[in-house]
């Protein structure tokens, strides 16, 4: 599983063409089987204390379902999809349930699942089990999520799928499964490559079809949904017209120009593009000729992965200039080309011998997935080291680089990070150096092959749904509220680290002095599902608050609770706390004063 999941790394990303964008401004687009539990909406806001509690804002770019005693329909859409793309975010309320049915046939389940420990298939992001009866009712082939990457209630969460339809002879017989080649929720991939062998629970028929309508179940509980985003794949892949003709010039070169006008030393023609043609693995030049077909015409996504120097002619003209590049390291671009057969000449040279060699060439079409037109082998002499997990079955503080990306922000490295794991499954980043958290993820703990691996960099990755927070200090003089800019590579101007100490159960607690104030700062998780910080100060200054959170948006959605960035996460105070919340250039700050103990959640 570890070597299936690097290998993974080495396929390309592709952006999504031909993309529609399913308007949310009227019902047009879905038949609500004579139900009236379905609307349009401007915004959701559901309860984190009530169960099965949302309600809906005026306006339109939601649809939301709110089911009641007399009208609990399933929604339909009018359209029917085969090999599709889709991505949508959803809110659930608490203790909800719901689905989205791919043809109408195959669910993935929705469900409030926050906090979750051990998800089974009728969790969220799980594949719902089928049915049979003999005589009773029995589930059998639901598959479990890999990770519970589920959000708190009322937080929206994003899901996208990469769904294959089933396939049919000319006299109908099923051919193949249906299959969900991917599925990632909140930045988390739960499923890759998954056979469907038949219609989940609850479909709309029990017999498969080469094409089907989206189906979202509204008799269970409140549940709503934006930003809906489907791709259409099911267009003709481009294909290889004829054989790739290719010349081989053996010999170490580090342009063009040093084989250029050269006598081959090996001429023949491949099906599939290859460096193996070069009967060596160093020191060799091939130049491929051949042509590719086009059916649709449009916008086309080329990934090259080479191992050494390459270059890139489409119709005569070129489109990759020559530059090194390797294996991991891949080259890409998006143009147009036209129906009919396409000339293509790909030039690839390699002289270092400390690089394995390696060639994939993928091409995407304007409804189609990528399809590659090299050989497999072509990608089989590197072998990806096995990854280096570090798991926390009990508290674990780990020193590393990290590298993280402030919400909104540019990607940075913090150098004096600590990673703190909890057997909650809720872990996150400390950075010593101002007292920040500038991030959190739900799932397992660290991969650490970036630091152990070879000579490695320092740094290790999150495994798991991160949720990413400005890397600022908390602590700043009500003066400073707007400052965001984070400490670089030394500790904060007036901050003084004086590291950690691990309680009786092994957490830390961080210790720093700011400007002639002590401060301890605990982080605990809390249920699996949320962490709760307690800042102790002793010499408090004059002035001082502490920043709960920052965001281009706040608003306040229950008495102790608020929502930051468009319902990305929650900030919970005590009862009887009443933090301040400020806005300024098109930011929101919510602080409290500094006192002598400042306690509040961050719920995600």
């Amino acid at each position: 599983m570890r070597f299936f999941a690097l290998l993974l790394l080495l396929l390309p990303v592709f952006p999504a063409y031909a993309q529609e964008i399913l308007p949310l401004t009227d019902m047009s687009a879905w038949i609500q089987n004579g139900g009236s539990n379905w609307q349009i909406a401007g915004d959701a806001i559901a309860s984190l204390t009530k169960d099965d509690h949302m309600t809906a804002a005026k306006g339109a770019g939601v649809l939301v379902n709110l089911p009641s005693k007399k009208s609990r329909a399933n929604l339909l859409s009018v359209r029917e999809y085969g090999d599709v793309d889709v991505s949508f975010d959803f809110m659930m309320a608490r203790h909800s349930n719901s689905g989205f049915y791919l043809q109408g046939r195959y669910e993935v389940q929705l469900l409030d699942s926050w906090g979750v420990q051990h998800p089974g298939f009728g969790d969220c992001g799980g594949i719902y089990a089928r049915r049979r009866w003999n005589p009773k009712e029995e589930l059998f082939d639901g598959v479990a999520p890999r990770v519970n990457a589920c959000l708190a209630p009322g937080l929206w969460q994003h899901l996208e799928i990469e769904f294959q339809a089933p396939r049919f002879d000319a006299n109908g017989k099923k051919t193949s499964n249906a299959r969900l080649l991917k599925v990632v929720l909140n930045g988390t991939v739960i499923h890759e490559n998954l056979e469907l062998t038949g219609p989940t629970g609850g479909p709309i028929s029990e017999q498969e079809a080469a094409t089907g309508p989206f189906m979202i179940q509204g008799d269970h509980g409140p549940v709503a949904f934006r930003n809906c985003r489907i791709t259409d794949r099911r267009g003709t892949p481009v294909a290889v017209s004829k054989p790739f003709s290719y010349r081989v010039i053996n010999g170490a070169f580090r342009s063009p120009d040093g084989f250029a006008g050269k006598k081959a030393d090996l001429e023949g023609v491949t099906d599939l593009l290859s460096w193996e043609v070069a009967k060596r693995d160093n020191e060799y030049a091939i130049v491929f000729n051949g042509e590719i077909t086009v059916k649709e015409p449009g916008q086309h996504r080329i990934t090259l992965h080479n191992s050494g120097r390459s270059s890139l002619q489409l119709n005569g003209k070129e489109v990759l200039a020559d530059e090194w590049s390797s294996w991991n390291r891949p080259r890409s671009l998006t143009l147009d080309l036209p129906a009919g057969n396409n000339s293509l000449t790909l030039t690839v040279y390699k002289m270092d011998t400390w690089l394995k060699p390696y060639l994939a060439f993928w091409v995407e079409g304007p409804k189609a997935r990528a399809v590659g037109l090299h050989s497999k082998s072509a990608t089989l002499a590197l072998t990806p080291p096995d990854p280096i997990y570090l798991d926390a079955p009990e508290p674990k503080v780990f020193r590393s680089f990290m590298d993280i990306t402030p919400f909104g922000g540019e990607k940075k490295r913090v150098v004096h990070a600590a990673q703190v794991g909890d057997p909650g499954r809720l872990h996150y980043t400390y950075d010593l150096d101002n007292g920040a958290v500038p991030q959190i993820w739900k799932g397992d703990f660290l991969d650490v092959s970036p630091m152990w691996d070879d000579r490695g960099d320092g740094s290790s990755r999150p495994r798991g749904a991160v949720l990413h927070l400005k890397d600022v200090a908390p602590l700043v003089p009500e003066t400073e509220l707007w400052n965001t800019q984070a400490s670089g590579n030394a500790p904060a101007e007036g901050f003084r680290p004086q590291g950690y100490d691990l309680d009786e159960q092994g957490l830390p607690v961080f210790r720093y002095t700011l400007n002639g104030m002590e401060v301890e700062d605990r982080l605990r998780v809390k249920e699996g599902k949320y962490l709760n910080r307690t800042l102790d100060c002793r010499n408090v200054q004059a002035g001082y608050v502490c920043r709960l959170a920052l965001g281009a948006s706040i608003e306040q959605v229950d008495k102790n609770i608020w929502a930051v960035d468009g319902k990305r996460y929650f900030i919970q105070v005590p009862a009887g706390v009443k933090p301040v919340l400020k806005q300024s250039k098109g930011m929101a700050a919510l602080y409290v004063p500094l006192g002598s103990r400042v306690e509040y959640a961050i719920m995600w």
